[in-house]
Parts: C-alpha cells; structure tokens; sequence
C-alpha cells in the first residue's frame, strides 16, 4: 500500500471523500467530526454539536454539504462553507448507524438501531419513507448508484434490497386533487403515517439470508448486479441479483474477527474489506481468494471509504485514519532523441515527438503463472510483495503479506531504454526486486512478442552501449550484458543506499536516507556526494550537465559533479520534472504546473486539473503522459520564466524587446524585478506615481525621482529625494528638495557647507521678512555679521545679550547705543568665532564613469540580436563581453562626470525633468513675501550651474555633457561581495563558519561530522570566536565606530578564529594543576570549555590535528574520572558503600598521568578499607606500590596490606574484576565488560550500553551516543 496520509486521533467511525476537492471527512467516536486537507496533510475544519459518537458522514456531490449521524438520535445537515449546521432532521428513536445523499435526488438515507431505515428531503426536512422489517439493529443502508434500489444490512442476519421507484416517481410528479383534499380534511401527515404503518413507497424486493450472525455491511458493485456482505460470522459474502431473485454466488474467507466493513473498488474488480482482527485484506473479484494483507499491531479497523474518481482509498481504525492507494499510477516510460517509449495496458508503446505517430511495438510478457487476471491489480508483485504495501507497512509500524492464488504481475515502476541496441529494462517491485530486458527487433510494431531475459534486482539501468547494472541487497552492483551474464561485480561504496539511478555510460547515481552519490563503476570510487534526503526520481538535462533530484517535497538542483546550484521545497507533492533547451527546469505537483531556474528562483507556470507526468519540454509546449498512460501536449506560456532567463543570464537586449513588446506585466514582475536589484528595469513597468518614485529611489534614478515628486508634491517624498540626493552628492536637487519643504535650518547649512552665501544673505532677508528671529541670528552667525546679530538680538527685546554680543565683538559704539546700564566684563581668554570655511566649491560630485549601463547596446545599435539557444553563456566570455575598453586606456581618458545612456529612454518616452523650472531658490512666492532687489530663483540656480562649469583648480575644462542630453541618468554599480560572504563561502570548518557568521551551517556540519545535538554547551565558545575575528576602532564624537574583519594571514578569504593549539595546551596545564591540588569543580569547568572550543578550532597540520585528538582523549579520561568522584561523594553522603567503593574502583582505571593515577588508587585504597572490603584494598594497595609513588604513600600501602592480607573478606559485594577487560559505562557508572553490546559518543569516544543509545553525552555533554559521524575536522587538510 502507497500511504498518502495518516492522521493521530479518537476511534473513526464515518468517512466520506469530497467528490471534487482533496478533502477527507472523519467522524470520530469522541463526537468530532473533522475535514482534513489530505494533499496538504492539514486540518481544515472542526465541527462539534453532536452529544456522543458519530457513524455516520457523507458529502453531497454537487452542493457545499455534508451529512452526518450520531447516537443522540440526530442527523444534521452542515454547510461547510459557512461552517455550521444549517438544520437538524429528528425521527429515529436511536443510534444513527450510517447516512448517505443519494446522487440525484435531494434524499438522505440512513439506519438505526430502533430497526428502521428512513429516507429524508433534505429540501423540504421532511421524512419521505421508513423502511421497517428488520427486527434488530441496522448496521448499514445505502443507495444503489444508478438503479432506484436501498440496500440494508442488520444484526437479523439477513440483507434487505428495497425497491424505491414509487417514491422516484411520485418526487417526480404533482400531488393529485385527492391527495391533497385528503390532506384538507385532517388526515394523518405521510411521516406519521410511516412511522405507524410503514411506506407504501418503498418495498423489500430481496431478503438474502446467509450469514450464521449479524450483518455488519453491504455495497452495491458500481457497474454489475453484485452486492458484496460482510458479517460478525467473519465472512464475505458475494450475492447476485436479476428482475426476479437474488442468490448467492460465493464465500471469502480468511479475516479472524468480525468484518466491519466490505466494498468493492470502484477501478478494479477488486473487493476490499477491514475487520475488528486489525487487518485490510485485498480479494480478487474473478478468483476468489485473498491477494493481499495489511495489518496494524494495535488498531481495529471499523470503516473504509473509496474516492469516487481518484485511485484513493480512506480507512479508519481505533487511533485515527489512513488515506492510502493500491498501486502505484506514475506510468514507466523512457525518452530518447525524438521518441517517447512507454508502457500502456501491458504493450510498449513509442510516440514521435516530430510527427506525432503513436505506435504499439510489442506485447509484454504476461505474469509468471501464465497472465493475470483481467482486473488490473497494480503493484502486487508477488506472494510477498513489497511494493503495493511496503510503503504503508514501514510508515504505519504494520506488517503486510500475500496470499492467495499464483503470482500477480504488476505493472513496471521504471523503464530505461537503450536505443544503441534498442533494448529495453523494465523494473518491478516485488519481494526483492525484478527486471526484464527486452531487445526489440527491427521493425517491431504491433502484437510482436519477445521473450524477456529476467533476473533479480532492483533498479537495472544502461550504464554502456551493451551493458546494463542493477542493485543488489543495496550491497553489490552487478553489471550484466545484454544476454543476462554477469560481467562484474562492484561494491556499493555509500552506506545503506537502496536505489540507484542512471547517470550515463560507466557511473550510476546511489541514494540513501540522506545523501545521493555519483559512483564510477570503473574504478570503483565515488565520484561526488550531495546531502539529499530520499530522492525518488532523476531528471537529466539533454547534455547531461545538470540534473534535478526530485524528492517527495524537495527538488535539488545539480551540476554533473554533483554541485548543488538551487533547491526547492513544496508543500504539496512532486511527481515530475524535465529541462527545456535553455536549462529551466519545469515540474509539475499534484496540482501545478511550474518552473526553476538555475539560480532557485521559481513559480507557477499553470494550474492542473489532474496529475500529469512531464516527458519532454519544447518551445511554448509540453509534452506529457497521464496516469492512464495517454500521451498528451498542453501548451503553456513560458514568457515570465524566459524573462527572469534572460535577466539572469544578462541577455538586455532581449529584455529590452519583450518590455517593448509589453509582454510582461503584473505586479509580480515588479517585486521581482526589484528583489533581484534591479529596480531601474521594473522602472519601465510602472505607471503609478508613487510605486515610480520608490523604484527610482531604489535605483538611484534622481531625474525620475525628481519628476515623480513634482507630480506627488507630498513632503515625505521631497525628504526622501533629498536624502538620496544628498548620498549621490547632487547639492542642486538637494538645495530644491529643501525649498519645497521649507527646511531653512538645513538649508542654510546646506549652503555654509557649498560656501554660497549670497544665497544665504538672501536667506537671512527673507527671514527677516517672515519675522523668523531664530532663523535670522542662526543665519548670521554662520556669515559672522556680527551687527545685524546685535540688532536682531535687540529688536526681539533680549538688550542685555545685544549689548554683550556688540561688546563682545568689539562693536563698542553699538553697545553705547542700546539702552541699559553698564556693560558686562569681558570674558577672559576668548577667541572670536570666526565664519566657517566651505568644505565644497557647490558642484555636483563627479560620478563613477560607466561606459555602458545597464543595458549594452544603445537604441542606435540596430536590429535586436535573437537569442542564442544557450542562455549559460561560460563566465570568463561573459565578464570578457562586459570589460570596458576604456579601462586600458590612458588615465587622463577618462572623463569624471561622464553619465549613462538610458536604453529605455528614446523608446518608452520618457519625461525629462526641467532643472531650471523649480531649481536653485526657487519663486519667492515659496515664501509669501516680496524681496526687494531679490534675484529670480532660477536665474540663481542657472547661475549656480554656470559657475559649476568652466575650469576646474586644475585648470582643465569641466564636463556639461551631463545636462546636455535630458534622457541620461546614473546607474550605480553593483556592491561586490562582502568578506563575511566571502567567509561563508570558503569557510569548509565549523570553527570558520561560526566566525563568518553561519551558524546554522556551522550546526548541521557539527551534527554531520561529531554528532553534535545540543548546542547550548558551545554557546559562549562560538560567542567568542565570532567576536574573535572582529575589531572596533573608536572613532571621534559623533561618529560611529569603525568596525574590521581580520582574515587569516595569507589567506583573506578565511577568517581568523581565536582558538589554538597553544592556548588548548595551556589550559590543559590549568586543568592537570587543579585535578593536583584536588580543585575537582575547577578542572571540571576547564574540560567542559575545552570540549566545546576544540570542534571550533582550525590548525595548520596534521600533525596539529593528531595532537588535538591527544588532548581529548585525555579530557575524556579526566572528564569520566571527576564524574566518579561527585559521584562517589554522592553515594557516600547517601550511606551507599558498595557504590562508593564500585566508583572509586572504576576511578583508579581512568587513563590519567601518573601523579593523578596515584592519587585515585591512594583514594580508593583508603575507601575500600574503611567500608572493610579488604580484598579490594589489598588489590589497590599493590597496583600503588608497582607506580613507585612517594615514601609516604608506599608506608602507607604496606599497613594496609599487611592487614587486609591477614582479612581477606568483602563486607559488600561490588561487581567489579579487575581481571576482565572492561571499559566505563558513562550511562550507569559501571563496568562494561568485553563482548557486551556498546555504543560510543561520535565525539569524545565515551562508552555507554546500547540502552542509551541517542542520549546526549553525560561527558562532552554536546553530542548524541551512538549516532554515526563523520570525525572532527579542524583542518583545512582534512577536507580538501
């Protein structure tokens, strides 16, 4: 079984496909009844106004309904769209079984446990029929799909079949007169009458008798007189029916427990059934017999639903539901030049993609007990057949089996295809894999028939002219020729690979969980590597030189070397991919069309009605097959992608003609445009203002911007031009942005800074004019007239400060002259402000010359160049084609103020702004007031401009090209790339990828190579390395700090990491002089931080790494022998003296040096003899004796063997034997003894049982136990 979702919940009990959208219904026993997107794997809705279990739940198949019943008695009618019942129909007496819409009329059927089956309007809300007769609970009740027939199953043991054409023809018809006069005259209503009398509308046609115990369910076959039964007796029961009687026709038996639910496929002639033994069983219509079975461990199966037009199939059981098919549906098919070879309805079939002809070549063989049945069955390979339900067995934890008659043949899962020798391999999933080989004859078409060469295997694929490989066991690949013979054997060289894929003559493509891998199968190597998890399915381009690896969400992009170029992650599943012939790689999903490009960039092409599977891409149109195997062609509009091609691929001139063209449009355009850089492109899209004005500011187009904010006239948009003016240094825009939103106070600084002050004498007049006092004394303190200031100061009535600032500055007369009385002392040790000296001589700053913008050509180039049908121009061509000529020329060539030839310009007609309407100071009328004498503000920005011009200090002619030709504008180069990017990109340590600022990848590279899961340990050592690598110069006040990155010495695209091997020696004397003094919390803080600083470390050598894994197995021995002594004075403050013997003993066998190894048998010589184990004592007593320690220490041990040799007993029985090979269990603190089963920490070699396997590491405290890694590497050498 192919499972496509499963769900965690309370026992399901009603199902229900929607007929047309992905949608799934459960009704759970809890009362819930939830709508599941199946495709996307979400929960959609929840509706909850039942009070206890729900059976029972249907769809209606046109209307936004759906119906459901309950054991409070109710069936409810729910709007999905609204989200909430919409009525309640209220009649049965108890538990609703099941309910079911008939497909044609607006009826509800449904059955109960007070024995009756009713028929509802769910127009009218009205009660049309009760179907009374069986006399005990009924189970189930439903409608025929086409004929006016109810079918009814009970606990009575019997079926019920009811004829309902009365009640078809009379909805059909007008009421008669005398029907409704009797309804005049007070008779009963219908519904009462039913309920006391039974419907004469509805009769019993069959009563079928069988089953020894109660029915549980029936169904009607789709299309023949078939009724299919299953009961308590545990049997499946098959009936028949004519015009006159219905009998039945045959048994099925094999489920162990009641049979809960039985149906026939609505594709095949399959019959599915579930039962309370927690099993699905497959049955095969024709045979008879049981050709397949799932089973889960702890879960019943209660119900089971069929999509009415998908191959999908719903089953609920104790602990949720599973969604789920029989086969799989992708058809096997292979591509060669101009031909497309697939399978359809068991012939191989071949389609010219020139002319269209679709031609039969040849019948494959039947199955190996000679055909199969005429139903179809799928992907039942075999007796035990994997691939039908191995998915659905390995995902749910259950266990499937085949059983039943003969061997089924299901249909090929892979094709290849060598059209050398025109042979073909079909690949099939049974049991343990299986091919074919077929080499066709010339000339074959039609019935021709050809023996196939079969073997065993999985994945066979061409890997020459004359030979073909496949996979065995994920173990070996043996290479065959095309006679079946066995001409080598090669290992498989990536662990636990379980497919394989074609790569071209002599290399094969091996996935495993987590990674795919190019193999030579000549020299026996693995060519490349690339992280992808479960790919399903390849797609190579037609040169072979990239390929897409599709998953099941993911697609990854690759070069042939295996180099990842773009990866894509969907939400919903991907079943298809293939190139065009200009690299852009188009796949489909369950419901869409779409497109990647080489750079990751992606996006929808169309929407799909149904799942197609994409065999080739050519011009505006693909070519596809469906799941029926039918080949088809769908044109499709590749505008937007070949678009975004030719921009990536920097192809103008093409992007100039399709914008020309408006062939593009859309707001989406736009945000790419603008996301990819490069707003003055989607400059050209824009109409709107404002959108214009926020992509010409982005682009650094000022002429555009200042139009667009002529037209906006709003303040916020003149103090962003102003802004981006000011960062251009264009002071003319800058001085007009500052006029329109009358910002003197800048504005005048403005023009201290330019050194303009006539137009800041104006400036100081026109303040004067307003009676702006502030303005006025802040203008003419920047032009150090010290007098008007005095008087300003005197006129707004500040005198003393008047006559101070007259004082102050020597203008002793005009002090005189303001009233007051005395004068303030002079201050002492003043100095004069002196005006300030302009720092810019008011031009505008000259800009970087660009010879060629954007776009190469200009307008006058000619006729547009037709694209090449290779857009991947090679990048050393493409930089060459970009070099601009005058780079080599003489220096003096160049010109300063040299400005960019719009290609957009002459052709979208553009307007230009005017500099002279609104430039320079602008109409006094800005201000309100008449200036007598005043210039004209246009004439002082001419003027300004004028000025401008002329000579330079160098006495060389400036440039007014730039204002000669309105239509120019600047492009400003592109920011290169930052060292920090630079890092990451070269950065193949996890130290360097921390100190660039990857910590993510820094995370997974440490997961991959140590096993690493907790990072939190390594916090404050990658904390450190990160700063490590980066200075801050201060800087003056004001001022931001200056910040650096230091780069290795030789070496500037790699960072400088701050961990080295000397300062992990110093510490490791830190920690050996605290283990010494016996400071065991200090040196245990000390081991701790060098575990987490040495995976960040870069050395030079191996010699340097060699050293590096001395030190931590050093560690790790001090680190396990601290651990035992907490431990130990653990056990001993708890009274536990077998446990503080049991570690002291396992302390004296840590690998320490030997001053700390005689320390740890001094200690645990001196615990063994005061808990009288003597034996123990006497034992660590000799092994301190053969170290040669101090006179005192060896005194010392003699006493205690002298006296624990005349006491040889234990008072406490410890498992301890120095005698046997043993290693410290770092999980319990026990001696783990050789031959017992063990695992170790990927990092720091820690020993543990194979119980705490996946625990983090109680010594490194960093990585998992028992994952498997790679190794640390810290040097460069170690990943080249």
């Amino acid at each position: 079984m192919l499972t496509k979702f499963e769900t965690k919940s309370n026992r399901v009990k009603g199902l229900a496909f929607h007929p047309t959208r992905p949608w799934i219904l459960s009704s759970l026993h809890s009362g819930s009844i939830q709508l599941w997107d199946y495709r996307m794997g979400t929960l959609i809705d929840r509706f909850e106004e039942h009070d206890g279990p729900v059976r029972g739940v249907d769809f209606h198949v046109s209307q936004p309904l759906f119906v459901s019943g309950g054991d409070d008695y109710k069936i409810k009618v729910w709007n999905y769209k609204l989200r909430r019942c919409l009525f309640t129909l209220l009649g049965h007496l108890d538990y609703i079984r099941t309910v079911y819409f008939h497909k044609e009329h607006p009826w509800i059927v449904s059955a109960s446990d007070d024995q009756t089956v009713r028929i509802w309007n769910w127009q009218n809300r009205s009660c049309l029929a009760v179907l009374t007769g069986h006399n005990h609970y009924v189970m189930c009740a439903s409608f025929h799909p086409r004929d006016d027939l109810v079918v009814s199953t009970s606990l009575d043991q019997t079926l019920r079949v009811w004829d309902i054409s009365a009640l078809s023809q009379k909805s059909l018809r007008a009421p008669s007169g005398d029907e409704v006069m009797g309804q005049m005259r007070g008779n009963l209503n219908a519904a009462v009458n039913a309920d006391l009398f039974g419907s004469t509308d509805a009769v019993v046609k069959y009563v079928l008798e069988g089953h020894s115990r109660g029915v549980n369910w029936a169904h009607f076959h789709p299309t023949l007189p078939l009724i299919i039964s299953g009961a308590d007796d545990r049997l499946i029961k098959l009936w028949r029916m004519s015009d006159a009687k219905a009998w039945e026709v045959d048994t099925f038996r094999g489920h162990l427990n009641n049979v809960s639910c039985v149906m026939f496929h609505p594709r095949q002639e399959l019959v599915l059934s579930d039962s309370e033994d927690k099993t699905i069983r497959v049955w095969d219509l024709n045979r008879r017999t049981c050709i397949y079975s799932f089973r889960r461990e702890n879960d019943r199966f209660w119900i089971m639903a069929a999509h009415p037009h998908v191959n999908l199939i719903a089953a609920g059981h104790d602990s949720g539901m599973v969604v789920f098919k029989l086969e799989r549906e992708r058809p096997a098919y292979a591509m060669t030049s101009g031909n497309l070879m697939y399978v359809k309805d068991r012939y191989l079939r071949s389609l010219d993609f020139d002319n269209g002809r679709d031609v039969s070549l040849l019948a494959l063989a039947g199955s190996a007990s000679g055909g199969s049945s005429g139903g179809g069955l799928g992907s039942f390979g075999g007796l035990g057949g994997y691939s039908a339900f191995g998915d659905m067995a390995n995902g749910l934890g259950g266990s499937s089996s085949g059983s039943g008659g003969g061997v089924q043949r299901g249909p090929a899962r892979s094709m290849s295809y060598n059209a050398h020798e025109n042979a073909l391999l079909l690949n099939f999933d049974d049991e343990n894999g299986r091919y074919e080989l077929y080499v066709l004859p010339k000339g074959a078409a039609g019935e021709a028939s050809v023996e196939p060469r079969r073997g065993s295997g999985t994945y066979a694929v061409f890997v020459g002219r004359n030979r073909f490989a496949s996979l065995e066991a994920g173990k070996t690949i043996v290479v065959r020729d095309l006679h079946n013979e066995v001409t080598k054997r090669v290992p498989v060289l990536l662990p636990g690979a379980d497919m394989m894929f074609q790569a071209g003559p002599g290399f094969v493509l091996l996935r495993n969980e987590e990674r795919v891998a190019l193999q030579d199968l000549q020299q026996r190597k693995i060519i490349a590597e690339v992280s992808a998890s479960l790919i399903k399915y390849v797609a190579w381009s037609e040169d072979s030189k990239r390929v897409a690896l599709l998953g099941k969400h993911v697609i990854v992009i690759a070069s042939r070397k295996l180099e990842v170029l773009a990866t894509i992650h969907e939400t919903i599943r991907v079943k298809s991919a293939a190139w065009d012939d200009s690299g852009v790689l188009l796949y489909t999903t369950l419901n869409h069309l779409k497109y990647c490009l080489p750079n990751g960039d992606n996006g929808i092409v169309s929407t799909i009605q149904q799942p197609i599977y994409i065999t080739r891409v050519r011009g505006p149109a693909i070519c596809y097959l469906d799941r029926e195997g039918n080949p088809g062609l769908m044109p499709i509009d590749p505008t937007e992608y070949t678009f975004k091609l030719l921009l990536l691929r920097k192809r103008y001139d093409d992007v100039r003609r399709m914008i020309s063209e408006n062939r593009l449009s859309g707001q989406a355009i736009i945000a790419y445009l603008h996301k990819k850089g490069f707003p003055e492109v989607a400059l050209h899209f824009v109409r709107d203002e404002k959108t214009r004005f926020a992509l010409a500011i982005d682009s650094g187009s000022l002429e555009v911007g200042l139009e667009s904010a002529q037209a906006l006239n709003d303040p916020d948009a003149w103090k962003q031009l102003a802004e981006e003016a000011l960062r251009q240094g264009n002071v003319e825009i800058v001085e007009l942005c500052y006029q329109k939103t009358k910002n003197l106070e800048r504005l005048a600084f403005l023009y201290v800074v330019t050194g303009n002050f006539e137009k800041l004498m104006k400036m100081s007049k026109i303040a004067e004019a307003s009676g702006n006092y502030m303005a006025q004394f802040q203008i003419l303190s920047y032009l150090g007239d010290f007098e008007s200031m005095s008087s300003v100061l005197a006129e707004c009535g500040q005198v003393p400060l008047a006559k101070l600032c007259a004082s102050t500055h020597g203008l002793d007369e005009i002090a005189a002259q303001l009233p007051g009385e005395g004068s303030s002392p002079p201050l002492k040790d003043a100095s004069l402000l002196c005006p300030p000296v302009a720092l810019d001589n008011g031009a505008n700053w000259p800009m970087l010359q660009i010879s060629r913008g954007l776009f190469k050509r200009d307008t006058a180039a000619g006729d547009f160049e037709e694209p090449s049908a290779d857009y991947y121009e090679d990048a050393a061509t493409f930089a060459e084609s970009e070099r601009d000529p005058t780079w080599d020329e003489a220096p003096g060539a160049a010109k300063p103020n040299a400005e960019v030839v719009d290609p957009f310009a002459a052709e979208l007609d553009q307007r230009q702004p005017s500099a002279g309407a609104d430039g320079g100071w602008g109409d006094d009328d800005d201000f309100d007031i008449d200036v007598p004498g005043g210039d004209d503000a246009g004439a002082a920005i001419d003027g300004a401009g004028e000025a401008a011009g002329g000579e330079d200090e160098f006495g060389r002619a400036e440039d007014d090209d730039a204002s000669a030709d309105t239509g120019l504008y600047y492009v400003p180069p592109k920011a290169g790339t930052g060292l920090e990017a630079r890092w990451r990109r070269s950065s193949k340590l996890a130290g360097e990828l921390v100190a660039s600022g990857a910590f993510d990848d820094a995370f997974k590279l440490l997961s991959r190579q140590i096993g690493a899961s907790d990072f939190a340990p390594m916090k404050e050592a990658m904390v450190s390395v990160y700063l490590g690598c980066r200075l801050s110069l201060p800087a003056t006040v004001n001022v931001a700090p200056i910040a650096s990155l230091v780069s290795q010495i030789g070496d500037v695209d790699r960072p400088l990491t701050c961990f080295s091997l000397a300062a992990l020696k110093e510490r490791m004397g830190v920690m050996s002089q605290s283990v010494t003094q016996g400071r065991f919390a200090d040196a245990a803080k000390v081991i701790r931080l060098i575990f987490a600083s040495t995976p960040l470390m870069v050395v030079d050598s191996m010699e340097d790494v060699n050293e590096v894994r001395a030190i931590l197995s050093t560690c790790k021995e001090y680190g396990i022998g601290l651990t035992l002594e907490a431990l130990q004075k653990q056990a001993k403050a708890e009274g536990n003296a077998a446990r503080q013997v049991l570690l002291a003993a396992l302390f004296t066998h840590c690998r320490m040096s030997p001053q700390h190894v005689q320390l740890s048998l001094r200690a645990a010589m001196m615990v063994a003899y005061e808990v009288k184990n003597y034996i123990m004592a006497s034992g660590f007593a000799r092994r301190l004796l053969e170290t040669s320690p101090k006179p005192e220490f060896a005194q010392r041990a003699r006493k205690v063997l002298q006296f624990c040799d005349k006491n040889m007993t234990n008072a406490h029985e410890v498992d301890y034997d120095d005698r046997r090979d043993f290693v410290v269990d770092c999980a319990t603190y026990t001696p783990l003894y050789a031959g017992q089963p063990r695992v170790e920490c990927g990092y720091c070699a820690s020993m543990y049982n194979s119980e705490a396997k996946g625990t983090t590491c109680s010594i490194c405290q960093i990585c998992s136990v028992g994952q498997n890694a790679e190794g640390l590497r810290i040097s460069a050498s170690q990943v080249r």
